[in-house]
């Protein structure tokens, strides 16, 4: 038969090493937990990153196209305010030509009119101070007409200067406000920062569930020896 002291020890031993054993088994489970919790946070933060990388790609590239899209039309609107000013300049010297032209043929009917005004005079053969007044009278008409038509040239001039100079600043104002519709140089995106990847927690020691395990074996084995050599 078995001694009383051994069933003690034996029975202290048993319920000391289930109690080691659960509490190893209950630490290593919540080491464990604790890992995968991490690892899945890790994991979590990683796929933001790669999202926010992704979006401020996207971002970029738009950014990009849009830009090129601005400099395009630019060059367009360029060519096309180009295009107007030679229109306008053309049109503005063309005008200026036509009264020049215009004052050009009225100077020689002028003149005409008063070569025929002074052969008037002198076919009727007249002579004397009224015969010398009326031809100084046509030169003195000649003068007047031809230095009128001489001002309205002048005055045609400086209109004509200044339209010129108003179409080249319409022309800058319109360059200078396609150019202020261009967006501004899109800056490349920043390195994505990634997570810290988490170190892994170590779960308690099989050698201390070892130890406990002998401590226990020998505590119960004193428990028995005492009880059976009182």
């Amino acid at each position: 038969m078995c001694s009383i002291g051994l069933a003690v020890g034996i029975t202290a031993f048993a319920g000391s090493a289930m109690t080691a054993v659960g509490q190893h088994q209950s630490q290593q489970a919540a080491v464990a937990r604790s890992n995968a919790i991490a690892q899945q946070d890790y994991q979590r933060q990683l796929q933001i990153a790669a999202q926010k990388s992704q979006k401020d790609s996207e971002v970029f590239k738009a950014e990009q196209d849009a830009q090129t899209a601005a400099l395009n039309n630019y060059y367009a609107t360029i060519s096309r305010n180009q295009a107007e000013e030679n229109r306008a300049t053309t049109a503005n010297q063309q005008s200026l030509r036509e009264t020049e032209k215009a004052a050009m043929f009225k100077s020689q009917t002028a003149i005409r009119s008063a070569i025929q005004a002074q052969g008037q005079v002198l076919a009727k053969g007249g002579a004397g101070q009224s015969t010398l007044l009326a031809a100084l009278d046509a030169d003195r008409e000649l003068g007047f007409e031809l230095a009128q038509i001489e001002e309205t040239v002048y005055d045609k001039s400086l209109a004509t200067a200044v339209s010129q100079e108003g179409i080249y600043l319409d022309r800058g104002a319109a360059d200078a406000s396609a150019w202020n519709n261009i967006p501004a140089n899109p800056m490349a995106p920043s390195a994505t920062l990634l997570p810290v990847k988490p170190i892994k927690a170590r779960g308690p020691s099989g050698l201390a569930l070892a130890g406990n395990l002998v401590s226990s074996a020998a505590s119960a084995y004193g428990t028995g020896y005492s009880l059976d050599n009182p």
